[in-house]
Formats: structure tokens, sequence, C-alpha cells
């Protein structure tokens, strides 16, 4: 069901923000959490708030020894993912956790979706030798956009909090690293997104992000367009304004996210391959992108993995493996789904990998997979979508959704989505032995296996 009690607001086109809406004068002015407070090891660590969420960044080197106090009366408690296996001990209000490795999890009480806490250990990351910014613990800085240069070698310290947007534009051997804050809140008004990208970078080669914390960007919030051999590991991503993507790869080639954990207001990660920005030169094939061992929360709008829309170029050997989505949102507009592929242009999208995959909710629909004519469609010619595997995908707890598959028709064109395979899914244990066990509707596509075995054969005419 829709949780009501926080309903958001889309103005698709926005008022433009030409500077920042405010400075911030001093770390403490970010707003801090009432429901929670945590000890780590024997030290208060700082839970900030939002109006969608609360979290707490815990930066150790040991094992973490962790004391969640809950402020608020409760009768149940969730920790997700359920993979990661933490029992917790509970005496009163008190939740005690012993992690031996760091790990991004959500403590949720009684259901709610809007006040849930996201506890996000990481290890800490020493400042680099070659930093040529550095922004130090303990201090706000006001950047409004900060512009990089090649090379450049971002530090952001535990503790630190940079406010404002940044962007890279042909910048080879950049890294932005730390366990500090990035807040893009002075982008945006309080409750509508902004026609800017968070942290944008563009045309660069030899990228890496790191360990930081990337929270309330005024639109996408990370875009690397065009780019070539990027890392993207151990962040914390989390948006509460519509539009508020994850991750956007955009015509980049050997992409690399891992080990990141990503609640976004619209979709999580996305692949496209389109103009952006009025900038037209971002049109590029997406190749050997490889995502990993994250953790996903998709909310109301979008979808937790997502190819689509604006597929104007070659989209091919891309993997998704070993994640979990702890949360899809009911969306109840163009519809949801944990995994999707939304081909509404022309590029061609073939061999992509989906492998043991985990999803405890998924309101809306499993998988999406469709050629069609929507808003945001570019090319006239519609683009195949061809050689889609998925393996091993669990849907762990609640209902069970449906998935669908339609390819695209005219009176002149003709694209049936084909050889699309699914092996060994299954619904709270069971495995979905044939296409009705899936709940799969299709139309317009062919040659869909299930377990090995062809259904949905084409017609000869």
């Amino acid at each position: 069901m829709k949780d009501f009690e926080n309903d958001l607001i889309y103005y698709p086109n926005p008022d433009p923000i030409e500077e920042p809406r405010f400075i911030l004068n001093s770390v403490e002015e970010l707003e801090k959490s009432t429901k929670y407070s945590v000890i780590c090891n024997g030290t208060e660590r700082v839970v900030y708030h939002t109006d969608s969420f609360d979290y707490v960044v815990v930066v150790d080197d040991e094992a973490y020894d962790l004391e969640i106090s809950i402020h608020t009366p409760f009768e149940k408690l969730a920790i997700r993912p359920t993979s990661f296996g933490i029992v917790p001990s509970i005496k009163g209000e008190t939740v005690q956790i012993h992690l031996d490795e760091p790990k991004k999890f959500t403590v949720e009480t009684d259901g709610g979706l809007h006040d849930a806490l996201f506890v996000l250990c990481s290890r800490r990351i020493e400042k680099p030798e070659n930093t040529t910014i550095c922004f130090e613990k303990g201090k706000v800085y006001n950047v409004g956009i900060l512009t990089l240069k090649p090379n450049d070698t971002v530090y952001i310290e535990e503790g630190a909090v940079v406010s404002g947007c940044i962007y890279a534009d042909h910048c080879d051997n950049i890294s932005i690293v730390g366990n500090g804050i990035v807040n893009g809140a002075c982008w945006h008004l309080p409750d509508s997104n902004a026609h800017r990208f968070f942290i944008y970078i563009k045309w660069c080669n030899n990228v890496l992000l790191k360990g930081f914390t990337a929270v309330d960007g005024p639109s996408w919030h990370v875009v690397p367009a065009a780019c070539d051999h990027v890392v993207i590991d151990d962040m914390n991503i989390m948006s509460r304004i519509v539009t508020g993507d994850g991750i956007d790869i955009t015509s980049s080639q050997d992409v690399e996210v891992k080990n990141c954990f990503i609640r976004s207001t619209d979709d999580s990660i996305c692949i496209k391959a389109h103009g952006l920005i009025a900038d037209t030169s971002t049109v590029r094939d997406v190749t050997k992108v490889y995502v990993h061992n994250n953790v996903l929360w998709n909310a109301e709008p979008g979808n937790a993995i997502e190819l689509g829309y604006g597929l104007q170029s070659e989209i091919h050997d891309l993997v998704f493996e070993d994640c979990d989505i702890i949360h899809c949102q009911y969306e109840g507009n163009m519809g949801g789904a944990a995994i999707s592929i939304h081909q509404a242009d022309g590029g061609h999208v073939h061999d992509v990998h989906y492998r043991n995959i985990r999803i405890e909710q998924a309101e809306q629909k499993l998988f999406d997979i469709k050629v069609l004519l929507c808003k945001y469609t570019q090319q006239v010619s519609k683009g195949e979508i061809n050689d889609i595997h998925f393996d091993n995908i669990q849907v762990l707890n609640g209902d069970i959704p449906v998935s669908l598959i339609r390819g695209y028709q005219t009176p002149t064109e003709e694209v049936r989505v084909h050889d699309i395979t699914f092996d060994n899914i299954t619904f709270m244990g069971k495995k979905c032995e044939t296409w009705q066990d899936l709940r799969l509707v299709t139309e317009l596509a062919n040659d869909i296996y299930v377990n090995g075995v062809r259904t949905c054969k084409q017609m000869k005419f």
C-alpha cells in the first residue's frame, strides 16, 4: 500500500535556481534526528534527519558494536537486507547489533517507510598523498558548484560537510574520496526538483568516487556521462525529491558500481544513452558495466534497476548481480518495477545479465520490459531488446508482483522483444516452473525461456 503520510510533489518545470538558496554556517545547522540515537564502540555518532529518512554514517577501523536507541514506541522491528542475517538484541528501546565487517542496512519500525534509519558503516579512508582539494573534519564548505580540473583528487574527511554540487568536464584521472558528506539541498526548493545534476562527471577518463555520502541533491545524483573507466565504490546516495535518481550511467563504458547504499526517489541505478541538458554530445554506446553488492531502496517514482528511457545508442554487455532491492514502492504512474528495460528510442539493447538478486518488496511489477512510445521518446524508429538473462532472482516477501514483456507495433513498424531467459526465479522460496507461475504477461514478444523451456514462439505469417 502507498504511504500517504508524505505525498511527493513534482513540478515538471521547476523554478530555475541560478545560485545556491542558502549557505550553511556550521555543521550543527544540519537537522538531527529526534527518533534515533546511535552509539558505536562506545562513541556517540551523529544521526541526521530528513522528512523522508534518518541516517547515520558510522566510520571505524574495527568491528562494530552498535547501540541504536529508538525514542518512539514501536511493536515490530525490521532490519534490511534480511540476507545480511543481522540478528539484533532488543532491550526496551535499545537495539544492539554486532558486525564483524562494515555493512549498510536499514532499521524500520512498524512498517514505516518515511521514518526509517539508515545505518551506513564504512572503513575509514585516509587522505591520499596526491590530494589537491581537501575538506576537513568538523567544517562546512559552501562551494556552490565545485568544478574539478584534470588530475584533481578531492578528499572529504569524515565529519566534513560540503554544501553544493560537483562538476567535471573533460577531466581525466580524477577522484572524490573520503567519509564526509556532500549535501545538495541548497540547489533546489524544499519540495521541488531542479534542472541541475548533483555530481555530474562528463567526458572524463579514470574516475574514482569512493566512500562519501551524497544526500538531497537537486535532481539526478551521480551522473557519469560519456565517461570511460569509472569506479563508484562504497558510496551512500540518498534523495528525497522527485527525479532524484541515484546513479545514472549515461553513454559510459567500463563502469563498476559496488558496495553502495542507494535510496532514491526515482530510479536507483539507471542506464541511459542520450543527450543531457542540451548537450547532444553525450550519445554513445554503453558497454562493460558491472553493478554488484549494492543495497537499493526505490521510493515511489521510477524503478530500482532501470535501462531507459533515452536509449539512443547500443546498450550491451551489462551485468547486475548480488544486489538487494529492499523496497520498490508503489509508483501508480507509468508503473514502477524492480527490474525494467524501457526502450522508447532506437538503440539496440542486448546481452544483459541479472544474477543473484534478492527483492524484499516489489509493490507493482517485478520485471517490466517494453519497446514503447511515450513522453520521453526522441527517436521515431524503435530499437530491439533481445538476449536478456535473469538467473536466481528471489522475491523474499510481500505480494507476488506481475511481470510484463511487450513489443511495439504500428501500421508500418513492428519490433518484437525476443530471447529472454528466466532461470530459477523464486517467490517466497517456491520456484516458478512456468510463465504462468511468473505471472508473466506478454504481447508482441517471442522466444521466452523459463528454466530452459521455450514459450511464446513467434508465429509464421
